[in-house]
């Protein structure tokens, strides 16, 4: 109370209020400032200095928002006016802000040439001042699509920070999990189980889906899977990748209901080879996310294919890490941060919201200074053409008052900059106007600008045809048409822990006679060292310090058990092959063939086809050094060092199997066998 002793301390800014959707009335603070809390009259101290921007960007919204802004404040209208500031930081020369116009006949071709410019802004700041932070302020996350869609297709190395902007379900990683995830609840659901044979985990062509499912609409696709008449169609490279898929939703089947949902359906995507379908390693973010949904739609005993498609779409990417990404976002979320750049795209756009509500209420100040609470129901149909009525007052004053939030919401935006501001907003041309353009749509923020302060700038550019949209010049999309993204080679999970019983990567005579004659352990073990050298040599060497390979132990250990050996096998098994790893890496020759060569590969399928026949091979290791084309194959026995030039000499006729593969080549050819249990690599004489 007045005189007390105690002080009441309000602070906030009516030019930065924004959060009308959240029942904020900027209305509330101008009265309290005029007329205090109760019987507390308050002193109004405004604050003017700004300390963020450089002279350049306050000079220019002292000089644009007072013609933006209304002459006077209105609480009842929710209007405020505009408070000039002062910039305390010295001017500097690069400091500016850009209105860049966009003219475009269709909406498609202005949304690209708009995304082009932004591009072109975000890579130019790049250039010159690669340590300042960026931002991309929209009003809608939609107005971000056309952007991101360009970013990862003309410019995929620029890291950006999409603040909830980038659904989850647009990514193709979450799509082919989604699809993974329809087609194991329904086996007749046809649509997804195309696009389960066409995802990267199998890549079939489409010429192998047709042979495989065109002629019959009545059979299941997995129905068309067991068929060995109709398998023989498809290409050998289609036989193969469905093989491999058929024979890891055999398995899956078979464990269905047994497991949980999660790990059941986490288990089906790593032995498909998922993580290996990854385009960067950050990916695998949004598939824990996705699983971590499937564990809570379970939970809540709601876990169908509707719903998860649904809760999908709610589902953000989350940030990139980097520090110095572009951050993306929308203008509300922008409050109180601030950027040395800002782009403002979109400004021609609109938002929704404008549906009418069956019912308006607000408090209004009446004739006596009192507030009362007015409540009205819609009109009822076909009584347009009546008086106006207290539902239309409430939507008028409803409507003006969002009006003037979408000037400060424009305030907002601009104020975010410190060093450069650059606008990007798109119209029509119209040669029945007198400007030869279109005038933006009300309620836009292009609007806004556009008497005083945008229209010259594109009535400029559309006389000079200096517009960012190129006129005349279309967006071609046949262009870019997307390439089927598939492994190189199916059957080889990422991780070793997950691995499959039974699968055998390289054609190799040795490890086969071994498994003939009862030796499940040594041929096993063979396998597993052939994976383990396939991993070293497609990650690098740099990911594979020898102190990282005794902690694989255990995993090593589960694999071989998992291929059928008993436990103390297993045990003894694992140990020779973490000891053949090290070998490997502190062998001269081992690091030799594993390095990062030019041209290199790593269990390289190939066919040949040979009097009529179709030959297939798998090539441990293949790469250029020393102007030759080697050849190198693993061989994993238990012999003296002495003994293994005999052994090498043996295997000549599969090595010159694979060399005739290069027939072709104007590269010398030369042949090896590496012994990762010893260690050493003997090169076969010419």
């Amino acid at each position: 109370t007045p005189d007390d002793g105690r002080t009441l301390f309000v602070v906030g800014d009516p030019m930065q209020s924004i959060y009308r959707f959240r029942k904020a009335d900027v209305g509330l603070f101008l009265r309290v400032r005029e007329q205090g809390i109760g019987g507390v009259a308050l002193e109004h101290l405004r604050l003017f200095r700004n300390n963020r921007s450089f002279p350049a960007v306050v000079d220019w919204v002292n000089s644009a928002f007072p013609g933006i802004f209304p002459a006077q404040d209105s609480p009842a209208m929710g209007a405020v006016r505009y408070a000039e500031s002062a910039a305390t930081r010295p001017p500097r020369a690069d400091s500016l802000v850009s209105i860049h116009p966009v003219i475009a006949a269709e909406s498609e071709l202005a949304d690209q040439a708009e995304a082009r410019c932004v591009l072109e802004l975000i890579q130019q700041a790049r250039r010159d001042y690669p340590a300042e932070r960026i931002a991309i302020l929209v009003r809608a996350r939609s107005h971000l699509d056309t952007l991101v869609a360009e970013i990862r297709r003309s410019a995929p190395g620029l890291a950006f920070q999409a603040v909830e902007i980038e659904g989850l379900d647009g990514r193709q990683h979450v799509q082919d999990l989604l699809t993974l995830f329809h087609a194991l609840h329904h086996r007749a659901d046809r649509v997804h189980w195309l696009a389960l044979l066409r995802a990267p985990w199998c890549g079939l062509t489409l010429a192998d889906l047709h042979a495989l499912a065109a002629d019959d609409r009545h059979s299941t696709v997995w129905q068309l899977m067991q068929d060995p008449a109709r398998l023989s169609r498809l290409s050998v490279d289609g036989q193969q990748r469905l093989k491999h898929l058929s024979g890891v939703l055999a398995q899956a089947f078979a464990q269905r209901g047994r497991r949980h949902p999660r790990r059941w359906l986490e288990g089906v995507w790593l032995l498909l080879g998922g993580p290996r379908c990854l385009e960067a390693a950050a990916a695998m973010a949004d598939v824990e996310a996705f699983f971590g949904l499937v564990d809570k739609l379970f939970a809540a005993h709601s876990l169908n294919p509707e719903n998860l498609s649904a809760k999908t779409a709610e589902l953000f990417a989350p940030p990139d890490p980097s520090g110095d990404a572009v951050q993306m976002m929308t203008i509300h979320k922008s409050k109180g941060l601030e950027f040395d750049t800002v782009i403002l795209p979109g400004l021609h756009r609109k938002t929704g919201g404008n549906d009418s509500q069956l019912l308006l209420w607000d408090n209004v100040i009446g004739a006596d200074g009192e507030e009362h609470l007015l409540v009205a129901p819609i009109k009822a149909k076909g009584a347009a053409g009546q008086e106006p009525s207290t539902y239309d007052y409430l939507k008028k004053l409803e409507a003006e008052r969002s009006a003037h939030e979408v000037e400060r919401l424009l305030y907002v935006a601009a104020t975010r900059a410190i060093r450069s501001l650059h606008f990007v907003g798109c119209t029509e041309p119209n040669a029945n106007k007198e400007n030869g353009l279109n005038p933006p749509a009300n309620g836009t923020l292009l609007n806004l600008l556009w008497p005083a302060l945008a229209e010259p700038v594109f009535v400029v550019a559309l006389a000079s045809g200096a517009s960012q949209s190129a006129l005349g010049t279309e967006f071609d999309q046949a262009a870019f048409a997307p390439p089927l993204l598939r492994l190189a080679q199916v059957g080889l999970p990422l991780e070793l822990e997950f691995e499959p019983a039974g699968l055998v990567s390289a054609d190799n005579p040795a490890d086969a006679d071994l498994a003939a004659q009862g030796q499940r352990l040594e041929a096993a073990i063979g396998t597993l060292i052939h994976r383990c050298l396939e991993l070293i040599a497609k990650q690098g060497l740099a990911d594979w310090p020898l102190a990282k390979i005794a902690t694989l132990l255990p995993a090593y250990r589960r694999w071989l058990l998992n291929a059928g050996v008993s436990s103390e096998e297993a045990q003894a098994g694992a140990d020779l092959v973490v000891s053949a790893l090290q070998t490997t890496l502190c062998a001269e020759d081992g690091r030799w063939v594993l390095a990062d060569h030019p041209e290199a590969g790593a269990e390289q399928a190939w066919s040949s086809k040979a009097d009529g026949e179709v030959a297939q091979h798998v090539i441990d290791r293949v790469f250029i050094a020393d102007g030759c084309r080697w050849i190198v194959d693993y061989k994993t026995v238990r012999q003296p060092v002495d003994t293994l030039a005999a052994r090498a000499e043996s295997h000549r006729p599969q090595l010159e199997r694979y060399a005739r593969l290069f027939h072709a080549d104007s590269l010398p050819v030369r042949m090896a066998i590496y012994f990762p249990l010893q260690g050493v690599l003997y090169r076969l004489p010419a």
